[in-house]
């Protein structure tokens, strides 16, 4: 390339001055360039040692004592520079040095809940900042470690809990007797991670559990949950169970199938053995015209043979007695014989043969204490049942497991209606929740048929009894990985949330939020990395552990609204608590048979 030369005489517009010379090489190769500005390296050097000296200033610095450094609740759960500003206010001066232990990159200490070291990245403390995401990320830790400690402490309490007796009262009530104020709980101490959304729905309820409470003769409460799989191991289900059986009394395990519908269907508090395998029809497949699948959601058959045997627990704090077997089975034309054999007594044997097809019920009472009973399809045609239920004549609480496991909100709208009603004014629930919305994820529609669907399902089951108390949980949070790997919340999560919250609403129902409940939007992911492991690796379920927690939350957000409740009914007449009269309101074997048909 040539040079230009310039002279004082020519004129360069606003610039006039002395001769210039200009000249560019475009013949150096930079690619093989070995020479750099002069300094570079020392620059360099002296940025990573600068920074070297400035974290070990960290560590040279004692960290103040709590109390200086302002280390509240409020504190740890704000962001880092927060956290790091309140300190600086609360140790003013030179001991203020002392709050660079905030911004440590790693400690010495061990986290208590995972054992590994404690450190703080670097992005946390320029990447989250600058975001503004620091404070909800750790928020976000913040819960999934209450959710780790309600986790390790359920599992320490299962150990070392014990079967515990409930005190009967002696005397009936008196006519101007008062609801009295309701004793101080160790557990309406805990925090509440999310209330109930219109808990006065379940006032019903609260009323059943505070006559319960008062250990009124046969005062049972009980509880109906229907669910998909979310529940389909007795696992949330079985730790409400746990907790209201403690604090109220256990009246019994509650309803059990003939059979397993499928290898996830287990419940806890009882022992299940099935001999010779039953041929059942599922709700979900849509299998029996007629709609006749009792209130479990499963029909059991067989022409001879098929055999189930169901027992107390013997060990743990659940289910380890019985004082009355109800076995749930139809008459039909042509119906063979079922043999029941209560331990070691003589067989009974039923004629299920009936001119059509209708619903029956069988009850054997025995002294309150540990008993088997065997179900068994004994010939002469072929038999239909439903299942057992298991209770005792003790004031306390009876929580059924009714999972519908794989299915769809709306499979439950295959029952026929008059069937499903006599199946339920015979079980005499106190309380109805449908925990339903994980199988949902994966179908097409808008949200206004699913709402309506699922409208139609609270509709069905309140039918026998439109003031039933209903509790509306919504799914889990269902994670999928984005294209970086990340965890993150499936979208249709949050429309199948606010679609149930609608429909718990319109229905009037009550709603437990459990989507927030466990952290909100990431939240499976994060409870899939904790130690222990609360979500399962299929993203969509919880692992022992995430049952527990599930569990105790509902149960706590349960409390606050029965708190609440008897705040509000404490010094009214006992007699005029709402809900049925004291004692089993039910009809008896009689009565029902009277009943059963079409």
């Amino acid at each position: 390339m040539t040079s230009r030369t310039t002279t004082a005489d020519e004129h360069e517009g606003l610039l006039d001055g002395e001769e210039r010379k200009v000249k560019v090489d475009l013949t150096r190769d930079e690619e093989h360039a070995t020479s750099y500005p002069p300094g570079t390296f020392r620059k360099a050097i002296g940025a990573m040692i600068g920074l070297g000296l400035a974290i070990g200033l960290t560590y040279a610095v004692p960290a103040p004592k709590p109390v200086e450094a302002a280390e509240t609740a409020e504190a740890r759960e704000s962001s880092v520079a927060a956290s790091l500003a309140a300190c600086v206010t609360a140790a003013a001066g030179p001991e203020g040095l002392g709050c660079l232990h905030l911004v440590r990159p790693w400690t010495l200490a061990t986290d208590p809940d995972t054992g590994e070291f404690l450190y703080v990245p670097f992005w946390n403390l320029i990447g989250r900042e600058l975001l503004g995401m620091g404070q909800k990320a750790e928020v976000a830790d913040a819960e999934v470690k209450e959710a780790i400690a309600v986790a390790r402490e359920e599992a320490e309490k299962a150990e070392v809990e014990e079967f515990k007796e409930v005190e009967v009262r002696a005397t009936p009530v008196q006519e101007d007797e008062k609801v009295p104020p309701l004793a101080p709980h160790e557990d309406d101490a805990l925090p509440v991670e999310v209330p109930l959304e219109r808990p006065e729905a379940l006032d019903r309820f609260y009323a059943a559990l505070t006559r319960t409470q008062l250990g009124l003769p046969g005062a049972v409460t009980r509880a109906m949950h229907y669910g998909d799989s979310a529940i389909g191991n007795d696992g949330i289900t079985g730790a409400i169970r746990s907790k209201l059986q403690a604090r109220f009394g256990d009246a019994g395990h509650g309803f059990h199938l003939l059979g397993q519908p499928n290898a996830s269907y287990r419940h806890q508090g009882v022992r299940f053995d099935e001999r010779s395998q039953w041929q059942h029809c599922f709700i979900i497949f849509d299998c029996k015209k007629d709609g006749y699948y009792g209130v479990g959601g499963t029909t059991f058959e067989s022409a001879g043979g098929a055999e189930i045997r169901l027992s107390t627990a013997q060990k743990g704090p659940m289910g380890r007695k019985v004082a009355r077997y109800e076995v749930w089975y139809a008459g039909m034309p042509k119906g063979g014989k079922l043999r029941l054999k209560l331990d070691d007594q003589e067989p009974v044997e039923l004629e299920t043969a009936a001119e059509q097809l209708e619903d029956r019920w069988h009850v054997i009472e025995t002294d309150d204490g540990e008993h088997t009973l065997s179900v068994r399809a004994a010939g002469g045609g072929k038999v239909r049942a439903y299942g057992v239920a298991m209770e005792r004549t003790v004031p306390g609480v009876v929580y059924d497991e009714m999972s519908q496991i794989g299915a769809l909100t709306r499979r439950l709208l295959n029952f026929d209606p008059e069937h499903l009603q006599r199946q339920i004014q015979r079980r005499d629930p106190d309380l109805l929740v449908l925990m339903f919305g994980g199988n949902d994820m994966n179908t097409q529609g808008t949200m206004e048929k699913y709402k309506a669907e699922y409208s139609a399902v609270i509709q069905l089951f309140r039918k026998a009894d439109p003031q039933l108390p209903c509790l509306v949980m919504a799914p889990l949070d269902h994670g999928e990985r984005d294209g970086s790997g990340k965890i993150v919340t499936r979208p249709i999560v949050t429309k199948l949330v606010q679609a149930q919250r609608e429909v718990a609403e319109t229905e009037g129902c009550a709603f437990f939020d459990t989507y927030e409940a466990m952290g909100g939007s990431g939240s499976m992911g994060r409870w899939v990395r904790s130690s222990p492991a609360l979500g399962a690796g299929d993203l969509s379920h919880l692992t022992h552990h995430g049952h527990k927690v599930v569990g105790a939350m509902l149960y706590r957000s349960l409390m606050q609204g029965y708190v609440d409740y008897r705040k509000r009914v404490a010094g009214t007449p006992v007699k005029a608590l709402a809900g049925a009269p004291t004692g089993d309101s039910r009809p008896g074997e009689a009565e029902a048979g009277k009943d059963a048909g079409h």
